[in-house]
């Protein structure tokens, strides 16, 4: 199987193609042909990565979530996205890297001969997996630009310079994609899979299994984002979501674990350990607001930071903890550090979690989604600060003195706070280390408050950003339709709201 490199970024995409000009540049010695299953494992390796990594050339969503601040170089904090090209990368990654491949592994399921009932629905469970990652994919896409290429990638032949489809429209049909693949996995639970080949997992597709939660849980996210412009059929796809089974424990997390070989570790030992660079430490934003929560701070502030020994950083009276200036140059061996945790090369990385779904819920109740009121948002919202502190492993009994404090308590009407304020702020402090979902959350309940630094609004960004504008490749090359698509979403600016955040 041959892959087409096509001229611009998106249309990258590589899809199985023959032509006599191809077939002279084939080395008889190297392998033309591969299996959907490594297809398959490749694709969630790609996936997860990105989503993982903090590579400034391809992922600042740790920074734009101001739960990191920079070092030496402060550019992304201070809201430069063009100066590495990071939409670019961002984009091509998850269209040529991560979309192609689950193509052509479906490309291959499907041109399969199954001689054998049992066969066939073998490859019934595998396109349902792979079409469940194909939408958590959309959705990550969509959730960053906007409006993006959707209808028209499948056929790069007839459509090289595919049309950007609208944003709303894309949403609903990831669910219902969703939707479906549940059914069939459900339908099909004693039949296996990709099995090994699957490393986030390990096809635990039953009726009940993992997969089955995590496609019925990024159902309820993608619900709850739509909520604000679409509320009756939010609350129909969240309830019918819960229905079918969502993830119940911190063990139904959808994560990736590493390995010790080099390029199977972590990115995040690659970008802390390996680089052997100092580019990163907390950012005071959010040190600050985690230390203010509770006496003595949050319990997990242990767990998300640590002091330098060499020299001692300088901490502020009654602190423990003190981040870098978020949007400037910091000195490293000044201020706090990031958890030596993540810099195990066998770490795993997430891309949905039990504690989130948990604060989802929470929101969802407080708009109506889901019967119940504040009396089950609280329900869920200390589920989601549980799920967190325990995976992060807070003792018990400091996670039920935690719940009790005034500030926390979440009926609590002294605190003057209100639902989204305590729901966004409790969700930010968990999503620490899943910064796209932390600039997620922040978008749509516009909580915790963030501010653009002084050297951004003096560049004239006076907004933390809300979206990435859209790759420069994609502009220069595939112009009628990035024109078309930036003046249907407002403008391509970072400060354009994305079609779910109205308030």
């Amino acid at each position: 199987m041959k892959k087409i490199l096509l001229l611009i970024s998106f249309v990258s995409v590589a899809m199985s193609c023959s032509t006599d000009i191809t077939d002279m540049n084939v080395d008889p010695k190297k392998p033309t042909v591969t299996k959907p299953e490594y297809m398959f494992t490749n694709a969630e390796k790609k996936l997860v990565d990105q989503m993982a990594s903090t590579n400034v050339n391809i992922n600042v969503f740790r920074l734009f979530a101001q739960q990191w601040a920079e070092t030496t170089y402060p550019n992304e904090s201070q809201y430069d996205l063009t100066a590495r090209k990071i939409p670019d990368a961002h984009f091509r990654v998850l269209y040529r890297d991560v979309l192609a491949d689950f193509y052509d592994a479906k490309g291959m399921i499907k041109s399969q001969v199954t001689e054998t009932e049992e066969a066939a629905t073998i490859n019934q469970n595998k396109l349902a997996l792979i079409d469940i990652l194909e939408a958590y994919t959309y959705s990550i896409l969509v959730d960053t630009f906007g409006n993006v290429p959707y209808s028209q990638v499948s056929d790069i032949v007839k459509y090289p310079l595919p049309a950007y489809d609208d944003a709303k429209t894309i949403y609903k049909d990831l669910i219902a994609r969703l939707t479906a693949d549940v059914a069939v996995l459900k339908k099909n639970a004693a039949s296996p899979n990709f099995g090994g080949a699957d490393i986030i997992y390990a096809g635990d597709a039953a009726s009940n299994g993992k997969w089955v939660k995590f496609a019925n849980s990024l159902i309820v996210r993608l619900a709850v984002n739509i909520s604000d412009v679409d509320a009756t059929y939010a609350a129909t796809q969240v309830q019918a979501a819960i229905a079918s089974g969502v993830m119940t424990a911190n063990t139904d997390n959808t994560k990736l674990i590493y390995l010790t070989t080099s390029g199977n570790q972590n990115p995040l030992y690659a970008d802390l350990v390996v680089s052997k660079r100092d580019d990163f430490i907390p950012a005071e934003t959010f040190v600050a607001a985690m230390d203010a929560v509770v006496p003595g701070g949050d319990p997990r502030m242990p767990k998300y930071f640590v002091n330098a020994t060499k020299p001692v950083p300088v901490i502020p009276a009654g602190r423990t903890y003190v981040g870098g200036t978020y949007g400037e140059a910091n000195v490293f061996a000044t201020y706090s550090h990031i958890t030596a945790t993540l810099n195990n090369p066998t770490y795993p990385a997430t891309i949905f979690d039990f504690s989130e779904l948990n604060f989802l819920l929470a929101e969802a109740a407080e708009k109506n989604l889901i019967p119940g009121g504040s009396a089950m948002a609280k329900t869920y919202y200390d589920a989601g600060i549980t799920a967190s502190m325990a995976d992060w492993g807070v003792a018990p009994a400091s996670i039920t003195a935690y719940l009790a404090q005034p500030k926390v308590d979440y009926l609590n009407s002294l605190s003057g706070a209100t639902w989204k304020e305590k729901i966004g702020m409790q969700a930010w402090y968990a999503l620490y280390n899943r910064g796209f979902e932390a600039w997620t959350s922040y978008r749509r309940l516009d909580f915790p408050v963030l501010k653009s630094p002084t050297a951004a609004i003096n560049k004239n960004i006076l907004t933390v950003p809300v979206r990435y504008t859209y790759p420069g490749l994609e502009q220069s090359v595939n112009g009628t339709n990035y024109a078309k698509a930036a003046s249907a979403i407002g403008g391509d600016l970072l400060n354009t709201k994305l079609f779910w955040d109205k308030f």
